[in-house]
């Protein structure tokens, strides 16, 4: 993948084998709808140099006026420069494959980007446009707790109930809905019902630690009682790295929220129905949830992950083969492959690890996939490094360059040419 940024996009190595699936599949054919309070939908990620877009020409606007929900069609209207939240999310789900910044989880997927004033009547208005006009999944990062705490402008709708029906009639369409669980695991206390999260028949998607596949972000809503029963699935939510427009940055990282956690499974449900176009939402669903690891978390209990961390890997049915050879290259005059399990803290060989052999112009190792899941490239003891987070990001005989590789803090960034 030719994208610059894609190295610093950790959570792509903790969602299952990502850079396996888009050997196959990147949602090409498949329209993702986007809920959000306005977009860039000129980005450079989303509208390419070309003149060829990801945005689909049938976006549009709603806001509730004197109590009736007005709706404006056309991508123009769907702008909102002064908020990046939109953009980031979108980018998320599918930033394309254009030798720019970030990558998104469907790359060849289409964007049917909604945007909204964010009052329930113009939120249940875009659920039903999105069902009408060709999206097979949904994202909305937007919401608001039992009590109007949160996003969403109270305009005379019963939180209980405003999305039933918009919701319902998604649903009876074969149309998938992920939304973000909530943040509210921010004040340290038991979290409740996030709207539209909560609603039947809407994926709610809780947030991930940093550079985890097994932790909570401390700042996700969780199921925290029997009662509070929302949190579906969890997907990385923490130092998220994406598409922005503000103080003339396309991209930013640091982000945090289960904003972000949101678009990550909706890509995936890209993914899934490209390889599946027979399939329905229920499908999908049952499919997703048997596919799901158990979380094993200091912030939370077993029995509060709902159906645990996506894997999209498993949700494919694709097998990570059991051992990959990668090959660097490089001018270094030796390399080594220091090999780790982060879940595990164990290692293949103490530091700097293991000698690699040189191969033509290559060096080469075989790794142990099944047992380790991390690597760090070295010249040596006291040389310089380059870290791939996680084995997920290489496929057999994938072939990771140095020569031109980038600087992220001490470390070095490569890219894949295959």
């Amino acid at each position: 993948m030719d994208e610059p940024l894609v190295g610093k996009q950790y959570y792509l190595n903790h969602i299952g084998d990502i850079y396996g699936a888009w050997q196959q599949y990147r949602g090409k054919g498949v329209t993702i709808a986007v809920i959000d309070v306005g977009f860039n939908p000129y980005h450079e990620d989303l509208t390419f140099a070309d003149g060829t877009s990801k945005v689909l020409p049938q976006s549009a606007s709603f806001s509730v006026r004197d109590g009736q929900v007005t709706t404006e069609i056309g991508v123009e209207k769907t702008v909102n420069m002064g908020e990046s939240h939109g953009t980031f999310c979108a980018g998320v789900a599918a930033a394309g494959l254009n030798g720019k910044g970030v990558i998104g989880v469907a790359p060849e997927a289409s964007l049917l980007l909604l945007k909204t004033d964010l009052r329930p009547k113009s939120i249940a208005a875009a659920f039903r446009y999105a069902a009408d006009n060709g999206a097979r999944i949904i994202t909305i990062s937007i919401g608001s707790y039992y009590d109007y705490g949160g996003d969403l402008i109270d305009d005379g709708s019963d939180l209980g109930t405003a999305f039933d029906d918009s919701v319902n009639y998604c649903y009876s369409k074969g149309v998938v809905i992920c939304s973000a669980a909530g943040n509210g695991g921010l004040d340290n206390k038991p979290t409740e019902y996030t709207f539209p999260g909560c609603v039947d028949h809407i994926i709610g998607v809780g947030g991930l630690a940093a550079n985890s596949s097994q932790e909570v972000w401390s700042g996700s809503s969780y199921n925290s009682s029997s009662v509070f029963q929302f949190a579906d699935v969890f997907a990385p939510a923490d130092q998220m790295v994406g598409c922005c427009h503000y103080e003339g940055k396309n991209y930013d990282s640091g982000w945090n929220g289960t904003s972000f956690a949101s678009p990550i499974v909706a890509g995936m449900a890209a993914l899934y129905f490209e390889k599946y176009p027979a399939k329905t939402n229920q499908d999908f669903e049952n499919d997703l949830y048997r596919s799901c690891v158990a979380l094993n978390s200091a912030v939370i209990t077993n029995d509060q992950d709902g159906y645990g961390r996506v894997d999209v890997g498993k949700l494919l049915g694709i097998e990570t083969k059991p051992s990959v050879k990668v090959r660097v290259k490089t001018s270094w005059n030796s390399c080594y492959a220091y090999i780790w399990n982060d879940v595990k803290l164990t290692e293949d060989k103490s530091w700097p690890g293991i000698v690699m052999e040189k191969v033509g112009a290559t060096f080469v190792v075989t790794i142990d996939a099944a047992s380790f899941d991390s690597v760090i490239f070295t010249q040596g003891q006291d040389g310089p490094q380059s870290i791939d987070i996680a084995l997920s990001s290489f496929y057999d005989e994938a072939i990771y360059d140095l020569t031109s590789a980038t600087h992220y803090g001490k470390l070095l960034i490569g890219d894949y040419i295959r």
